[in-house]
């Protein structure tokens, strides 16, 4: 059974999730525009395991809104706070896509708060102009924007967000709602209807990162590391150049890549995604 809480780090308010009580300490950071929701289904499963913290970022779900402080530094250093006050101890982070990115800034910036990090399709290679731009994330994010915010400006509904998500392409031939379902359509649409839009602004200009570099940051990193990479012809975020660049950079990394398998790895393949987090923290205690 996981509880709910809301904590301030430094004037951010913060909302997480907190199951299990058995070490070591898991702390999952989600993706651009989701929340800790996702992330629902796999805590029982985990909590066996860990004890898990699964955190809305700054400006999702039911977190505080920074207007202007959304790069990947200003997450992580929310995290970091968030380890030293809430956890009070070392934990493996787990990071899903933008999480990704602030689990590897983290793990390069607070060693000592770090056992180990697993990441799950970071864009690693693709935040930055002109490949932005070429991407598929890119099209989407600057569509989504300008949705939420002709949304918000006429105060639409819950329900009203709930027909636009479920309207969406998922795929080719399906809708959101057909490929996913009314309960699944319903629980993007909360995060989507809470979220504020400026957070896109960072990832659609390309300065996500702040002043960093992606190879800069995986230099630093000494903590064991897991990539979990979705396949990129299924909308994953990194190709097989970017898997071989990333594991070569990456001076502690081990890898998998999931074949027809898109972005959302714990959403679409979760039995394969706690295999490898399971595996992944029975390494880091031993």
């Amino acid at each position: 059974m996981s509880q709910s809480h809301t904590v301030d780090l430094d004037g951010v308010r913060i909302h997480y999730v907190e199951a299990g009580s058995a070490a070591p300490v898991l702390v999952i950071v989600h993706g651009m525009t989701g929340s800790h929701a996702s992330f629902l289904p796999l805590l029982p499963a985990l909590a066996q395991h860990a004890h898990v913290y699964a955190i809305d970022l700054r400006g999702h779900n039911l977190s505080v809104r920074t207007p202007g402080a959304y790069q990947v530094p200003d997450y992580g250093r929310d995290v970091a706070t968030f380890l030293r006050t809430v956890v009070g101890k070392p934990a493996v982070v787990a990071g899903h896509s933008l999480g990704g990115l602030v689990t590897a800034w983290l793990a390069a910036s607070a060693p000592d708060l770090v056992q180990g990090i697993l990441l799950e399709d970071p864009p690693f290679y693709i935040t930055q102009p002109p490949r932005l731009q070429t991407t598929f994330f890119y099209g989407f994010f600057v569509f989504l924007r300008d949705a939420l915010r002709q949304h918000h400006a006429r105060e639409g509904t819950l329900e009203e967000m709930v027909a636009f998500v479920g309207q969406l392409p998922f795929n080719d031939k399906q809708t959101m709602l057909e490929a996913l379902g009314a309960e699944m359509v319903r629980l993007r649409a909360i995060e989507l209807q809470r979220l504020d839009p400026e957070i896109l602004d960072p990832a659609i200009d390309g300065v996500i990162l702040g002043k960093h570099q992606p190879d800069d940051l995986l230099a630093k990193i000494r903590c064991p590391i897991h990539l979990l990479a979705a396949d990129a012809d299924f909308g994953g975020a990194m190709d097989a150049q970017d898997v071989q660049h990333f594991i070569t950079s990456a001076p502690h990394c081990s890898y998998a890549v999931l074949k027809q398998t898109g972005h959302g790895i714990h959403e679409e393949r979760p039995t394969e995604y706690l295999q490898a987090v399971k595996r992944f923290l029975a390494e880091i205690g031993k």
